[in-house]
């Protein structure tokens, strides 16, 4: 069992912690009775933190052949948690389950992307039911894998593929300019910004659906020109390798090139949203 489930308990009751969430929804004053919410936020940001280190400690080399991973962690801020109150005003504070959330990011195929959440699930004891998949019915174009945690609080892994994570930054960007709804399934009114939202939601749930499954095939391929190795074809694998090899090639440029694009995007809206 982590560490986190051994030395991380709730110092407030769940009372507390749901009229501090009413507090923070409604705007109102502050009631005698409630926790700081700096203080919650720190205790949620701490378990956040534990749970990058147990998950970066892990070896992933087995699932991911040694390709680099990056393990992020972060609190939502007071105002992007007053939102996600705000829309869903039944669920109080301590069910909201991406308090404090941490990302994993990597070059990986699909089934990898299944590997790692199922590790994370199972380094945490948590049942299968815990896994979210949001690649088939995406939010907003939003696609990725979660694994929902539940630990002394709720924490929420976002398993990300490089591509996954390079449109939900670009993305993300998009909405600190045109508007944070644009999350949540409302379009701009305003039909520039509408046709530039729902471009970005066609290259995640078309182009880069459509590559992640050519990846999640050649990587299949591979597998199966391995085990063909070591049975002895070894000139009908050296035939079938090359136009792999020439395939893949073809897979990393386009990837390549649909990472440099949402960067490109990324930073425009950063720069927008800087002059503003």
């Amino acid at each position: 069992m982590s560490m986190v489930a051994r030395m991380f308990e709730c110092p407030w009751t769940t009372g507390r912690l749901k009229r501090l969430s009413r507090h923070i929804r409604d705007g109102t004053s502050a009631p005698t009775d409630v926790p700081d919410y700096r203080e919650v936020m720190v205790w949620y940001n701490d378990i956040a933190a534990q749970v990058q280190r147990d998950i970066t400690r892990l070896d992933w080399v087995p699932l991911l052949n040694g390709r680099p991973i990056e393990v992020t962690s972060r609190a939502k801020t007071i105002d992007t948690l007053r939102q996600k109150l705000l829309r869903d005003r039944s669920t109080p504070l301590p069910s909201v389950q991406d308090v404090a959330g941490v990302r994993f990011e990597a070059e990986m195929s699909l089934d990898e992307q299944d590997a790692v959440a199922q590790a994370i699930a199972g380094f945490y004891a948590q049942p299968n039911g815990c896994i979210k998949d949001l690649r088939q019915e995406p939010h907003s174009g939003y696609r990725a894998v979660h694994v929902w945690l539940r630990l002394p609080v709720r924490v929420e892994v976002q398993v990300r593929t490089h591509l996954q994570g390079a449109w939900a930054n670009a993305y993300e960007a998009a909405a600190d300019t045109i508007g944070r709804e644009i999350r949540y399934g409302v379009l701009p009114k305003d039909p520039a910004e509408r046709q530039i939202v729902e471009g970005l939601q066609e290259v995640s749930v078309v182009h880069i659906a459509e590559a992640e499954r050519a990846r999640n095939t050649l990587a299949l391929d591979l597998l199966r020109l391995e085990e063909l190795t070591r049975t002895g074809f070894r000139r009908e694998v050296r035939r079938q390798r090359a136009m792999v090899d020439r395939a893949w090639d073809n897979l990393l440029k386009d990837e390549s090139e649909v990472k440099r694009q949402l960067a490109l995007i990324h930073d425009q809206f950063r720069a927008i949203r800087a002059k503003r």
